[in-house]
């Protein structure tokens, strides 16, 4: 076993070594994470499975463009199937890009616990977030009249009305808004911290665009609570203030 990163490492024959050919970036597009160009076979003929066939067959059918000398009929094709170093080659170029391929699914797997920032839309979730709390506005508040019975509290409405107006009620506790921000900053300082490039066998991996899109991302994400906090308490301050003046 040969470390070809701190993150990913795959195993290769200790007769030869792995060096990079082929560089290739990892980035969004559509909501999902892919390789650019793509690793497997692609629909356009570019994928790095692609271009390695195209060259064992390219470097196969010059046996076919070179005429016999012996008979002068017909080329070394035969020849060349049947040479065992050219045979073992092969079959080990196909093992070896298994490897790199299994190698990238677990490179893709780093960022698995960051998927949400992709597979999920910041609004959706942030109105997920609120919806887990409670809304005073939706509680029954009563008051015991002089009758000694129990009667919706009209003071409460009419002073939720005045100092509520505008103001988003319906959210969880600050404690979940603090293990929300903090969760994220976190991911934030992961990902600042994250390799810009990855060795992966042949591959030269440039993880530059993908990086920098999730920093975009997270910092949207966390700018995202600490507004609403900010901005629903200066909403309510205010209408403090109004209603003071008011009274």
């Amino acid at each position: 076993m040969t470390y070809l990163s701190d993150q990913i490492s795959i195993p290769y024959n200790k007769h030869h070594s792995l060096l990079p050919i082929f560089d290739i970036r990892v980035d969004l597009q559509d909501r999902k994470v892919i390789f650019d160009p793509p690793i497997n076979n692609s629909p356009k003929g570019n994928g790095i499975r692609d271009i390695i066939q195209k060259i064992v067959d390219d470097f196969i059918s010059l046996s076919i463009q070179l005429q016999r000398l012996d008979t002068n009929t017909g080329d070394y094709l035969p020849e060349i199937k049947d040479q065992f170093q050219v045979f073992g080659a092969t079959n080990l170029v196909t093992k070896e890009f298994k490897e790199i391929l299994n190698a990238t699914d677990d490179f893709l797997n780093t960022y698995s616990d960051k998927s949400f920032l992709w597979e999920k839309t910041l609004d959706d979730d942030f109105e997920d977030f609120l919806n887990t709390g409670t809304d005073p506005r939706e509680q029954k508040h009563v008051k015991i009249n002089e009758d000694g019975e129990e009667e919706e509290d009209e003071t409460f409405k009419w002073m939720a009305e005045k100092i509520l107006l505008n103001v988003k009620t319906k959210q969880p506790a600050l404690e979940k808004f603090h293990e929300k921000i903090t969760m994220l900053t976190g991911i934030k300082h992961e990902i600042n911290d994250m390799k810009q490039t990855i060795d992966i066998g042949w591959l030269r991996v440039n993880a530059t665009p993908l990086i920098n899109e999730l920093k975009t991302t997270i910092v949207l994400w966390i700018d995202t609570y600490i507004s609403f906090l900010l901005d629903n308490t200066v909403q309510q301050i205010k209408n403090i203030e109004s209603f003071i003046d008011e009274v």
